[in-house]
C-alpha cells in the first residue's frame, strides 16, 4: 500500500504543477508572487492613510474644531436632569398589579408603567387609582367618563365597578402603544407581600431581603445620579476652557 500512496501523491503533485503551468503561460494567471506584491500594495496604502486620518484628528483637537458646544452640552444635560426627576419625583414608574382582574392585559405580579404628566382619561385608558373599598390602589380600564367622574372595569370581570371615581382619585394613567400598556412580566412578584405564605411573602425571608436592598439601591442611586451631574459639568466646563 506504501508504493501505491506514494505514486498517487507524486502524481497529484505533477498534475498540480502542470495546471499551475497551464494557468501561467496559457490563460495569464499572475504568479503568486504578483497576489503577494498586489495585497502588500493594499496594505501598504490603507495603513498610509490610516496614519493621514490620525494626523489630522490631531490636528483638529489642538485647534478645539472638536471642542463641546454650549448648546449640546446643555441640551445633554437638560435630558438628563429630566430623566432623573421623572423618575425621582414618580411623575413615570411602575405600578405593581396584585390581582388578576385585568388579566389578559396584565396579571398579578406584573409591573405596568404609568405616568402623571397627562391625565386626562378616555374611555378605553388604564388608570390607578385609590378608593375607600380597597387597601391598595386600583388599577383597571376606563369604561365611561361623566360630570362625575369615571366608570371603571377590570377586564376579567364580568361587571362595572360599583362606583363613580372623582379626578381626583385618578393617580396615574397607563403609558400605551399601540393601544397596549407596556408590561413588565412577573417581575413585581417581589413586591407582593402574602401574609398567608410565612408572614412574610411569596418568596419568604427574601421578601424582606429585596426590599431592604432597593430602599438602599433607591437612596445611593440619588446621591450617584447627583454627583454624576456633577461630574458631567465639570468636564465639560473643564473641556471648554481647555
Amino acid at each position: 500500500m506504501e508504493p501505491l500512496l506514494a505514486a498517487v501523491i507524486f502524481g497529484v503533485v505533477i498534475t498540480l504543477v502542470y495546471y499551475i503551468f497551464y494557468l501561467v503561460v496559457v490563460k495569464g494567471f499572475e504568479p503568486p508572487i504578483r497576489i503577494f506584491n498586489y495585497f502588500k500594495d493594499r496594505y501598504t496604502k490603507y495603513s498610509r492613510n490610516q496614519k493621514v486620518k490620525e494626523k489630522m484628528r490631531e490636528y483638529e483637537t489642538v485647534c478645539g474644531l472638536h471642542k463641546p458646544s454650549v448648546l449640546g452640552s446643555t441640551i445633554v444635560f437638560a435630558i438628563l436632569v429630566l430623566f432623573i426627576s421623572l423618575l425621582l419625583f414618580k411623575v413615570v414608574f411602575f405600578t405593581v398589579v396584585t390581582t388578576g382582574s385585568m388579566s389578559p392585559t396584565f396579571d398579578r405580579g406584573d409591573l405596568v408603567l404609568m405616568q402623571r404628566v397627562h391625565i386626562e382619561p378616555v374611555e378605553g385608558d388604564i388608570i390607578t387609582l385609590e378608593r375607600k373599598e380597597s387597601m391598595l390602589p386600583i388599577t383597571h380600564r376606563v369604561v365611561a367618563v361623566t360630570e362625575d367622574g369615571v366608570r371603571t372595569k377590570g377586564d376579567a370581570a364580568g361587571s362595572v365597578d360599583p362606583w363613580t371615581a372623582p379626578r381626583e382619585d385618578i393617580q396615574a394613567e397607563a403609558i400605551q402603544v399601540g393601544q397596549k400598556p407596556i408590561v413588565l412580566k412577573n417581575v413585581g412578584d417581589y413586591f407582593i407581600l402574602d401574609t398567608s405564605v410565612m408572614r412574610v411573602g411569596r418568596y419568604g425571608t427574601e421578601y424582606a431581603f429585596l426590599k431592604n436592598v432597593f430602599a438602599t439601591v433607591k437612596v445611593y442611586g440619588y446621591a450617584l445620579c447627583i454627583f454624576a451631574i456633577l461630574g458631567y459639568v465639570l468636564l465639560t466646563l473643564k473641556d471648554m476652557k481647555s
